[in-house]
């Protein structure tokens, strides 16, 4: 009976015990779980979401609605293609955007579309009133998804820029930059025979990828030759990769344009007797769940996607609340991650 009593008497902690904890007013944490940033310091919002994690704190969906007639949710979409081969990266970012997201009371609403017309669900969206705000990824510079939204009231964020045209809500990382710093970290360690092995294709992260590889080498006086920069996918970056590392004269570091293809250069050595971190460095980029599971873990550009996924939040929640913001895109800072493999 006491056992009954016992459960009975627990409770869900609600925002007061938040307040208390954190050493702030009821206020301050309805402020942060609002979004209103200028009524409360980075150092408040630390100390209130460190309180909510503590006492697994969850807002409570309903009255949020019914006093902001709102629905609470944010929309996230992700393209066939995409959830067909869904890679670690993008589990890892989906996790991050649900995290971000439940901190401002909020839940992320996944959707995709199937048939031809893959604006229609967009259309779709932006007239029903289920979601509060949309979220795109795997962006185009010129995004016909971003130039529809653009024609309505919907607040939207892009994970990768926009055109000069369109309006700047988007957060994304200085691809180039991240791979001159890994260029860096490379030289550092005395490699200097290098190779480069990306994904085809004219997206411009691709292309920024490349050119900081290839401005790494610049600025430390080295050269790359021609037959060691490699584009393909597939088979054909397997074909490539064994060749490579079949030669006499073989690259002591290769450099990749993601984590997936340089866990094939770790495979391939593998099976030619070469282990990456001891015969050869094999580098990545993204820095993600893909990266941790070989043997050894892949050195690798992280995408910090925790204060990625925030920004995104951050930046719904203010046009949430304001409306068009004006406000220019942000580059978030890249980190190297040092695995095994390097």
């Amino acid at each position: 009976m006491a056992g009954a009593n016992d459960r009975h008497s627990v409770r869900r902690p609600s925002i007061d015990d938040v307040a208390k904890l954190a050493g702030v007013s009821r206020q301050t944490v309805s402020n942060v779980l609002n979004g209103r940033k200028d009524y409360f310091s980075t150092q408040t919002q630390t100390r209130v979401v460190a309180a909510m994690e503590a006492l697994s704190y969850k807002p409570n969906r309903a009255a949020q609605t019914l006093r902001s007639r709102r629905s609470m949710q944010i929309g996230y979409h992700m393209s066939g293609e995409e959830l067909e081969t869904v890679k670690g990266f993008t589990l890892s970012f989906l996790q991050a955007l649900i995290k971000a997201a439940a901190r401002r009371g909020y839940q992320i609403l996944v959707f995709t579309h199937t048939d031809e017309d893959p604006l229609s669900v967009f259309t779709e969206l932006t007239t029903r009133g289920t979601i509060d705000a949309l979220i795109i990824s795997e962006s185009q510079v010129d995004d016909p998804r971003v130039r529809l939204l653009a024609r309505g009231t919907l607040p939207f964020v892009s994970f990768g820029r926009l055109a000069p045209d369109l309006p700047q809500q988007w957060v994304d990382i200085d691809n180039a930059h991240g791979m001159a710093m890994l260029m860096d970290y490379l030289v550092a360690k005395a490699y200097g025979r290098f190779a480069y092995v990306g994904a085809e294709g004219d997206e411009y992260w691709k292309r920024e990828r490349l050119h900081g590889f290839r401005r790494g080498l610049d600025r430390h006086g080295l050269e790359v030759r021609d037959e060691d920069v490699f584009e393909g996918s597939g088979d054909a970056i397997r074909d490539h990769v064994r060749r490579m590392l079949s030669r006499r004269q073989r690259p002591d570091a290769i450099v990749t344009s993601s984590d997936s293809i340089a866990a094939v250069v770790v495979n391939i050595g593998h099976s030619l007797g070469l282990r990456a971190g001891r015969d050869i460095a094999v580098t990545g980029f993204d820095g993600g769940a893909m990266g941790l599971i070989t043997e050894p873990t892949i050195t690798s550009v992280r995408i910090p996607l925790e204060k990625v996924a925030g920004e995104l939040i951050d930046r719904c929640q203010a046009e949430i609340d304001a409306g068009p913001t004006g406000r220019p895109g942000v580059l978030v800072p890249t980190e190297i991650f040092q695995g095994g493999s390097a």
